[in-house]
């Protein structure tokens, strides 16, 4: 443990750095950016109003954080704010049932969810939840 600090020292470990913080980093460019942060979108209430419309229209998450330029979050919270209730995730009651009686008969789970056109996640979820399939298990 000695010879390891002794080693640290004379490397230069424990020296404090001489550079100024406040000193600007230039290039022949003029003065460099230490950090670049993305600058905050701000929806207007109307905007806000037309975001929670546009999601009880059937419009996802993802593609409303595209279309007013703000993250999933952002949305996510503006929905909660207006107290909108959140779609579920997942297969039907229906489509789960249909997804059991499909991989009874030997059709597989990426077949399974084209047909249903859903996400193999959720049909797998949905076949573990079914008890068809165990949990362990690869598909």
């Amino acid at each position: 443990m000695l010879k390891s600090l002794i080693s640290r020292w004379k490397r230069g470990v424990y020296r404090v750095s001489q550079r100024v913080e406040n000193t600007p980093i230039q290039d022949v460019r003029g003065a460099c950016v230490r950090r670049i942060g993305k600058p905050q979108t701000f929806l207007t209430p109307s905007e806000v109003d037309r975001l929670v419309d546009d999601y009880l229209a059937g419009l996802s998450v993802g593609y409303l954080a595209q279309k007013y330029g703000v993250h999933r979050a952002t949305v996510s919270k503006h929905l909660t704010r207006n107290n909108v209730v959140r779609r579920q995730h997942g297969l039907t009651i229906e489509d789960a049932a249909e997804a059991v009686k499909l991989h009874g008969g030997g059709i597989s789970i990426r077949a399974i969810a084209r047909t249903l056109g859903a996400d193999r996640k959720q049909v797998r979820i949905s076949l573990v939840t079914a008890g068809a399939i165990i949990a362990n298990a690869r598909p």
